[in-house]
C-alpha cells in the first residue's frame, strides 16, 4: 500500500467538508471563551478528565442547588463544545472481528477477512428493514488538528519554536568549533537531522514528529492485548514534549487477538500525515509568533520495540539471518537443526550448518554508517520486489532480511529520515527485559542446554540453589536504602522474577545492584565482562553525552561483545543461542548517538507512559477497547485545550512554609521552631566554611552557634533530599532513605555524603540555605579500576568528615547501599562498606514530568 501513501490526499480519509474546510482554514486569532458559564463548565471538565461522567454530573447538580444556582453545560454539551473548540476528531474504520486486518486502502471493498474468513458485517433488523453493521472498528485520530490547536496560545506558539531556535544555535556553534559539538543532548544534535536541515529538507516553519507503536495488556488476569500508537511533537523542548500534556494518541487497534496486517490499521494515520508533506499541500497553522503559515510535516523517527519494529520497517525481525534492526551486514548463524538465526561472530568448532559457515566477523568492521545501510536496504528491496516466484521471494528474503516494503517508504525522501535510519533502536527494552532475561538465564543456568553441551561445564551458572536464594534476600533487604525518587525498587528476584518484574526493576537490578551483588559471585573474567557492558550502557543513558563518553562507550561495548562470545560460547555450536540480538545491538549505541542523538530522547519510555496514562482511565470493562479509544480521544482534546488556554493548567506551588531558593531549589519543612545548638564538630565545620567565604566571626558567635534546622530540600532534579535529622527516628523497614547526596565541593570536586540537616543562616544580611554533610570515604580505587569505573565502594568514616555547603551545591539524591554478606569465592570481603547507586534514566523521568510528590509535613 506504499503507493497510497505516496499519492495521499487529505480527502482520502476525511470525507466531511466542514472538517476539511477547518483544517485548510484554521482560526486566526488567540483563543478565548467569553461566556463565564461555558468557561466554568470547560474548566471543571478539564479538572475532572480522569473522572467519570457521573462525577461531572454530581458537580453540576451541586452547583445548581447552591446559590447563585449556576447551571453548567450538560456533560454531552460540554464534551461537544470541547470537540468544536479544538477541532480534533476521530476516524473509525471497519476491521476484522478477530483484529486480523482493517478494511482500508486496497482492502476497503472487501466483505470478509483475508486471513480468517470472518464476515465484515452482521445483519440487523429494525422496523422490518435490514441493515449491515460493522462487527468491529478501529480508531484513528488525525494529527493535523492537534498540531494546529497546540499553537493557538502565546505560550504554546513560543514553546513550539524550541526546535527552530535550538537548531540555529547548534549550527552557529558548529561554525565556531569547526564542526565539533561540545555535547549531544537531543536529536537536533544528531548528524542526520543537521544534514537534513542543511539540505533544506527541514525548515524552521516545518513540524517534526515521532511515531511510536506498542502493544498493551489491559488486564493482568486475562487475555486483553491491544495495540496503540502515538505522535510525539518534536518541535518542543525535551522537558515539554514527553509530558502527558504533549503525548498525543494517534490510534487504537482493538484486541484481544494479535493483528496480522498492521499496515492496514496504520494506513489512515500515515496517509493523513503524508497528505500534508508538501506534495500537494502543507498544513496551515496560525500562531501569534508567525501568523498564518504553511508547515510541512516531517517524520523524524518511527519507533517500536523489537517485535513491533518488524511492522514498521518490513524486515524479518531478530530471528532472521539478517536480524539487526539497524540493517548492518552482520549475518547470523543457526544451531544445527534449528531455524532461528543468532548474530554469532565467531565460527564454532566442528560446525557445518549450510549458509552459516562464513568466517569470523570483526565487529569493528561490520557496522555501516546510515547512508551505506540505506543504500544496501533499497538495493535489496528492489531485488525482493523483482522476485518472479514464491521460491525466489523466499530465497531473497532470507538473504536480505526484508519481507515487505515499509509504509514509511511511501513518504517523500525529504520528509522522513529514511530507512533504516528513521527506525532507531529502543534502549528501554534492550537494557531492561532483553538483557535481564538473557543474563539471568545464563547465570541461573536456566537457558536451554543443547544435546551436545554439558551444564556442568557452565562456570558462569553461579546463581543456583542457596546462592540464588541469598541473592534474592540481599535484593529485598536493599529496598529501604533506595531513595523513593528511584521509582519502583527491585523485588526479591528469587520469588518475583517471573511475576511481572517491571522494566525499571530490571534495569535497577541488573545495572545498579548486580555490580556489587555479583562481585564475589561471578568468576573474575565474567564479572569484568559484565562491568564493561554496565559502563557502556550507563554512559549511553546520560541526558548529555560528551564526545569522550562516546569514545569510551564504543570501546567498552565492542570489547564486551567480543569477550562475551569467547567467554560464554567458546565456539561451541550448541551455545550459538547465547548470542542474542541484544548482545549485538549495544555495539551500535555510540555511533547511533552521534547520528541521531541520545537513546533516551527516542526511547519507548514515552510509549509506556502513554499506555499507562490512558489505560488507567478505562471506565467500561464490558467494551474495554472502544472505551480505551474514547479515552485516547478525550486525552488529545484536553491536551489541546490546555495548550490553547494555559491559564487553566494546574500550577503547582511549594508546600506551606517552604523557602524558595531559586534555580529549582527550595527548603521544605519540617523545621525546628527554635534555634538549636550545633555540636562541636558541626560548629567547627561551619566556622571553616565561613572562613573560606571570607565572613568574619565574633568570638561570641563561635562559642554559641545556633541554627534553625530544616528536614528536607527540593532539588532541580525534582528529587527531595532528606536528612538524618528527619529520618533517624523512622524504623528502617518503613524507610526509603533519601539523605545521601552527590554534592559539589570547592567548586568542581564531586563527593558523596549523608546530609545531617539543612539550616538557614543570615550572612551579610542575606538569609542563606546551607547543609551540613558527613562525607563518605574516597571510593576504593582498586575496585573502581577493576570494575571499569562501575563499582563505587566507600566506607562510612568512624570519625565523621563534616563539611558545610550551600544547598545549591547538591546535585542529586543517590543511594548508598550496604554491601551484603560475602556470597561467593571471588574477590575481597566488602561487608561493612557501601556502594553507590544512581538513578539510571533519571533524566527520562524528569523529561516526562514524573517525580516524587512533594508533600506537606
Amino acid at each position: 500500500m506504499q503507493h497510497l501513501i505516496r499519492n495521499a490526499r487529505l480527502e482520502d480519509d476525511i470525507k466531511d467538508p466542514d472538517i476539511l474546510r477547518r483544517i485548510r482554514n484554521p482560526p486566526q486569532q488567540p483563543f478565548d471563551i467569553d461566556d463565564p458559564v461555558k468557561l466554568l463548565s470547560v474548566e471543571i471538565y478539564l479538572g475532572l478528565d480522569d473522572c467519570s461522567q457521573k462525577i461531572y454530573n454530581h458537580f453540576r447538580s451541586a452547583l445548581l442547588r447552591c446559590p447563585p444556582h449556576i447551571e453548567l453545560l450538560t456533560y454531552a454539551v460540554v464534551k461537544s463544545y470541547v470537540e468544536n473548540l479544538t477541532g480534533i476528531f476521530e476516524l473509525r474504520h471497519d476491521c476484522c472481528v478477530n483484529s486480523c486486518m482493517a478494511y482500508t486502502g486496497i482492502y476497503s471493498e472487501l466483505d470478509k477477512c483475508n486471513y480468517c474468513g470472518e464476515p465484515r458485517y452482521e445483519e440487523r433488523r429494525r422496523r422490518r428493514k435490514r441493515r449491515l453493521v460493522p462487527r468491529k472498528q478501529s480508531t484513528t485520530i488525525p494529527i493535523a488538528p492537534v498540531i494546529q490547536a497546540m499553537r493557538r496560545s502565546t505560550e504554546g506558539s513560543r514553546a513550539a519554536e524550541y526546535r527552530a531556535t535550538a537548531t540555529r544555535q547548534v549550527l552557529a556553534a558548529l561554525q565556531e568549533t569547526n564542526g565539533e559539538l561540545e555535547k549531544i543532548s537531543d536529536y537536533i544534535h544528531g548528524k542526520n537531522y543537521l544534514e537534513a536541515v542543511v539540505r533544506g529538507d527541514i525548515k524552521d516553519e516545518d513540524t517534526c514528529l515521532m511515531f511510536s507503536i506498542d502493544g498493551a495488556q489491559l488486564y493482568a488476569s486475562k487475555v486483553s492485548d491491544c495495540w496503540m500508537f502515538i505522535w510525539v511533537l518534536l518541535d518542543y523542548a525535551p522537558d515539554v514534549r514527553y509530558r502527558k500534556t504533549h503525548i498525543m494518541p494517534g490510534g487504537f487497534i482493538p484486541g484481544p487477538s494479535k493483528p496480522k496486517n498492521v499496515d492496514s490499521f496504520l494506513l489512515p494515520s500515515l496517509r493523513h500525515a503524508a497528505s500534508l508533506m508538501g506534495q500537494r499541500e502543507k498544513l496551515k497553522i496560525w500562531s501569534e509568533q508567525r501568523g498564518l503559515f504553511e508547515s510541512k510535516l516531517y517524520i523524524v523517527f518511527g519507533t517500536a520495540d523489537g517485535p513491533g519494529m518488524t511492522y514498521l520497517n518490513g524486515t524479518v525481525g531478530h530471528s532472521g539471518a539478517q536480524g539487526c534492526r539497524l540493517y548492518c551486514p552482520l549475518k547470523g548463524r543457526r544451531k544445527p537443526g534449528g531455524s532461528h538465526y543468532y548474530p554469532a561472530c565467531q565460527l564454532p568448532h566442528n560446525y557445518s550448518v549450510p549458509n552459516c559457515t562464513h568466517p569470523d566477523i570483526c565487529l569493528r568492521d561490520a557496522i555501516l554508517d546510515s547512508q551505506e545501510a540505506s543504500d544496501r536496504y533499497y538495493a535489496n528491496l528492489e531485488r525482493l520486489l523483482n522476485a518472479s516466484t514464491q521460491r525466489e521471494y523466499e530465497r531473497i528474503r532470507l538473504e536480505t532480511g526484508i519481507c515487505k516494503p515499509s509504509l514509511f517508504g511511501g513518504f517523500p525522501a525529504d520528509c522522513f529520515l529514511g530507512i533504516p535510519g528513521g527506525f532507531p533502536a529502543d534502549i528501554m527494552h534492550l537494557t531492561g527485559p532483553n538483557h535481564h532475561e538473557l543474563f539471568f538465564d545464563l547465570w541461573r543456568g536456566t537457558i536451554k542446554c543443547g544435546q551436545n553441551d554439558d551444564k556442568s561445564t557452565w562456570v558462569f551458572a553461579v546463581l543456583t540453589g542457596d546462592t540464588w536464594t541469598a541473592h534474592g534476600d540481599a535484593v529485598a533487604k536493599l529496598v529501604s536504602y533506595l531513595p523513593g525518587s528511584f521509582d519502583r525498587p527491585p523485588r526479591n528476584p528469587a520469588e518475583k522474577i517471573n511475576s511481572g518484574y517491571k522494566a525499571q526493576e530490571q534495569i535497577t537490578h541488573l545495572y545498579e545492584y548486580c555490580i556489587a551483588l555479583l562481585y564475589n559471585v561471578l568468576p573474575p573474567a565474567f564479572y569484568r565482562n559484565f562491568c564493561q557492558l554496565v559502563r557502556g550502557v550507563r554512559l549511553m543513558y546520560q541526558r548529555e553525552i560528551l564526545p569522550k563518553d562516546i569514545t569510551e562507550a564504543h570501546e567498552m561495548l565492542l570489547t564486551f561483545s567480543e569477550d562475551y562470545e569467547e567467554l560464554y560460547c567458546d565456539r561451541h555450536p550448541d551455545r550459538i543461542h547465547f548470542v542474542r540480538q541484544s548482545v549485538h545491538s549495544v555495539n551500535h549505541m555510540p555511533s547511533e548517538t552521534e547520528r541521531i542523538g541520545p537513546y533516551t530522547t527516542y526511547s519507548q519510555w514515552v510509549m509506556e507512559r502513554a499506555i499507562e496514562l490512558i489505560s488507567r482511565q478505562l471506565r467500561s470493562h464490558v467494551h474495554p477497547y472502544a472505551n480505551l479509544a474514547e479515552r485516547g480521544l478525550v486525552r488529545c482534546r484536553t491536551n489541546a485545550l490546555r495548550a490553547m488556554m494555559p491559564e487553566l493548567n494546574e500550577t503547582k506551588s511549594l508546600p506551606r512554609g517552604a523557602i524558595e531558593l531559586g534555580g529549582g531549589y527550595a527548603l521544605l519543612r519540617a523545621a525546628s521552631k527554635d534555634l538549636l545548638a550545633m555540636t562541636g564538630t558541626e560548629a567547627q565545620s561551619l566556622s571553616e566554611y565561613l572562613e573560606r567565604e571570607g565572613i568574619e566571626q565574633t568570638d561570641y558567635f563561635r562559642d554559641n552557634m545556633r541554627v534553625r534546622k530544616w528536614a528536607r530540600a527540593l532539588l532541580p532534579s525534582k528529587q527531595v533530599a532528606r536528612s538524618l535529622w528527619a529520618e533517624e527516628g523512622i524504623p528502617i523497614q518503613k524507610l526509603r532513605m533519601a539523605r545521601n547526596v552527590k554534592v559539589r565541593i570547592d567548586g568542581d570536586k564531586i563527593e558523596i555524603g549523608e546530609v545531617q540537616y539543612f539550616f538557614t543562616l543570615k550572612l551579610n544580611t542575606t538569609l542563606t540555605a546551607l547543609a551540613i554533610i558527613s562525607l563518605y570515604s574516597e571510593p576504593d580505587k582498586d575496585l573502581l579500576e577493576y570494575s571499569y569505573n562501575t563499582l563505587y565502594s566507600c566506607e562510612c568514616l568512624e570519625t565523621p568528615r563534616l563539611v558545610v555547603v550551600k544547598v545549591t551545591s547538591i546535585m542529586s539524591v543517590v543511594g548508598m547501599l550496604p554491601h551484603p554478606e560475602r556470597n561467593g569465592p571471588h574477590g575481597r570481603d566488602l561487608e561493612g562498606r557501601f556502594f553507590l547507586v544512581e538513578k539510571l534514566g533519571l533524566e527520562i523521568l524528569q523529561m516526562a514530568g514524573i517525580h516524587e510528590e512533594v508533600t506537606e509535613v
